[in-house]
């Protein structure tokens, strides 16, 4: 028995030594993917560690810095992505569908966050025509969906609105996930859009829909099954549910709180707060400003504390910078005035620290690029001036136009006046005179002994004007004419 051990042990049965791997280690695209929403510079250096032992290449590396600094709203960031991005679309990287897919998206992302409605527009229409091509209509509708709302923007608020609701017509009744996900996306920015517009009253039946679409896909997610990458294992379709259904709650509740209907805003506010979402962050930030507009001055600054005191030490960061400014904001319409005023000034001391880390922990080559993106920006607004006086010039000569056009029309119609009236006179003219003319004829005939200048005195003519008068009607002389009668 003991030989048998014996041997069994020295027959190669021993599990072989595994070599490591490169993947073993923590410097992977999934890791800084997990934490780059809360955490860019933890993400950015694991992004660069995973380049360095291999497990990206340069360009996916690039894209994946990109992608972090999308999610910044400092300029500098937004444009390193924009330029990382621009350099992807000219490299190889981009053969792949999937990969230009995934910048284009960055580039309205980015386009977004700068609030440079052109470029949206731009970028976003490219995104809808690649995606057509490649046969994903679903794709190109949420992203024309995302179009809609660059032209309310824009000022276009009505074609909009229009592309909005072609979307929905195109998408709603369709039982999949990916076509019942792209139609709630496209509700919620419709209700963006009017919210925007102040069209609280259309906000309502939008809101109640996405509930309605919610509530059915939660009751009978098998029906909607299609395999798509969105779509949640069954374990996560109750998350996803109720993710969009307090949204809708926080829609109508804001939607009530500004056509003054307080007991449905405050069920609905009620029914947001119960919610997961509602306890968090992002969530409670949400609602608070609908608080506000309920005259809960109050209410809304004890969210803001509660957010403050879950926030501990950990201040100097984007949240609580927009918290402060949010605390500013509602302290004002609350009339604590020297509270808005020291909240907005910590704002402007924590921005300009952030602002300084950055620059601090950029790269040279990305703060040259800045400086080469401003110089390029300043060539532009410069360009927009120069059109802009152009406009102005050319809207001063059109005026200019007008005023002599409007000028000459009268000095026209004057000129068209005195003309109708002088032939007026004439014609009065010539009536009196041919009645004076056969007043004076009566009186040769009748008293023959009269002398012309009797007879003009008579008619109110001097005799000169009553002889040119009778030689230009009759073709002859008064005397002729007395001569003729007295025979």
């Amino acid at each position: 028995m003991m030989v048998a051990v014996v041997l069994s042990a020295c027959t190669g049965t021993k599990t072989p030594k595994r070599e490591p791997q490169l993947s073993d280690t923590l410097y992977t695209a999934a890791a800084a993917m997990k934490i780059y929403a809360y955490n860019p510079e933890r993400a950015l250096l694991i992004i660069d560690s995973a380049e360095i032992v291999g497990n990206l290449t340069a360009n996916h590396a690039s894209m994946l810095r990109a992608k972090v600094f999308t999610m910044a709203f400092e300029a500098e960031r937004l444009d390193s992505a924009q330029r990382i991005c621009l350099d992807l679309l000219n490299s190889d990287y981009v053969k792949n569908a999937g990969n230009h897919e995934t910048v284009l998206d960055l580039m309205v992302a980015i386009a977004r966050r700068k609030y440079d409605n052109e470029q949206w527009l731009q970028w976003a229409t490219k995104k809808a025509d690649f995606c057509r091509k490649q046969g994903n209509e679903v794709e190109a509708l949420r992203t024309e969906a995302e179009i809609g709302i660059v032209l309310t923007h824009l000022g276009r608020q009505e074609e909009g609105l229009q592309k909005l609701d072609d979307v929905i017509e195109q998408l709603d009744g369709v039982r999949k996930f990916n076509e019942t996900d792209a139609c709630i996306i496209a509700l919620r920015r419709k209700v963006d859009v009017l919210k925007e517009l102040g069209r609280y009253k259309e906000i309502i039946p939008i809101a109640q829909k996405i509930i309605e679409k919610t509530n059915d896909y939660e009751k009978n997610p098998n029906d909607f099954h299609d395999g798509t990458f969105r779509e949640p294992d069954l374990a996560d379709v109750p998350n996803y549910c109720e993710f969009y259904r307090v949204k809708a709650y926080a829609y109508l509740a804001d939607a009530y709180a500004n056509t003054n209907d307080i007991l449905n805003a405050r069920y609905y506010l009620g029914l947001f707060e119960q919610s997961r979402y509602g306890q968090t962050t992002d969530g409670r930030r949400m609602i608070a400003p609908t608080w506000c507009k309920l005259g809960e001055y109050d209410k809304m600054l004890a969210i803001y504390d509660e957010l403050e005191e879950n926030m501990g030490a950990d201040t100097v960061n984007l949240i609580f910078k927009n918290m402060l400014y949010d605390r500013s904001v509602a302290a004002e319409a609350r009339g604590d005035y020297a509270a808005a005023y020291n909240y907005m000034c910590r704002y402007a001391a924590i921005r300009q620290m952030l602002n300084d880390e950055l620059q601090q922990s950029e790269a040279h080559e990305y703060a040259a690029r800045y400086r080469e993106q401003e110089q390029q920006l300043e060539i532009e607004r410069h360009a927009i001036q120069t059109r802009m006086m152009n406009y102005i010039l050319l809207t001063m000569l059109v005026a200019f136009l007008f005023i002599i056009i409007l000028y000459n029309h009268t000095v026209f119609q004057k000129q068209k006046l005195s003309a109708r009236n002088a032939v007026l006179v004439r014609l009065i003219d010539e009536q009196s005179h041919v009645e004076r003319i056969s007043e004076a004829c009566k009186l040769i005939r009748e008293q023959p002994d009269m002398t012309i200048p009797e007879v003009a005195k008579a008619v109110g003519l001097t005799p000169r004007n009553l002889e040119k008068i009778f030689r230009d009607q009759y073709g002859m002389s008064l005397t002729e004419y007395k001569m003729l009668h007295k025979k």
